[in-house]
């Protein structure tokens, strides 16, 4: 499998200062993680972040159903109150998000809408600094789960990303995270198809 190591990282990206460097050289793999995933606290709260970094169109995604604006402004494109999977009384799932309607009934997955910033300049790169790195007021030279890491003990099997490339979002001042790509692989211990395509 691929190795990505962090100094690799650091080094290409130019995000992190020489602090990060010092941290030492660490690659792993999608069966390094898989191996010690039974590591973990059987308590411990996980956060999965699903960034979708390509044309998402979000009203088709969490759909608000009950609002009549949203099958005028889409005749063609609206799903039917009784096609989406209902959160409440206003806003549903795309009918084809039956996995993430369970996770949310079992109380196991939040959605947050609306997210925003403040004095928005409608520039895609500018809001994608802000995303990576939580700071509206200027760019940012660390991420904000990456930051979160440096605290956590810089563990970079604490923050993962399922991408070819480190995002910005997971590099710290002292450490970052783990880049695992899965594209093009085979099923790894279970995993099915899907999950690594």
């Amino acid at each position: 499998m691929d190795r990505l190591t962090r100094r690799r990282f650091l080094v290409a990206s130019g995000v992190v200062g020489a602090t990060a460097l010092a941290a030492g050289v660490t690659a792993y793999t999608l069966d390094d993680l898989l191996a010690t995933a039974g590591d973990a606290d059987p308590d411990a709260r996980t956060l999965v972040l699903v960034t979708l970094y390509g044309g998402n169109d979000g009203l088709n995604t969490v759909v608000p159903y009950a609002d009549p604006a949203y099958a005028a402004a889409r005749p063609e494109l609206a799903y039917r109150a009784e096609e989406v999977k209902r959160l409440d009384d206003a806003v549903g799932l795309n009918p084809a998000l039956a996995g993430l309607h369970g996770l949310y009934a079992a109380g196991r997955l939040a959605v947050v809408r609306g997210v925003g910033y403040p004095k928005p300049d409608r520039s895609h790169f500018r809001s994608m600094d802000i995303w990576h790195t939580a700071e509206p007021e200027r760019p940012g030279s660390t991420g904000w789960l990456g930051r979160w890491l440096d605290r956590a003990g810089g563990d970079p099997r604490l923050a993962v990303s399922f991408e070819p490339a480190l995002p910005p979002l997971l590099a710290g001042a002292r450490s970052a995270g783990a880049s695992v790509p899965v594209t093009d692989r085979g099923a790894v211990r279970g995993l099915p198809e899907p999950a690594l395509a």
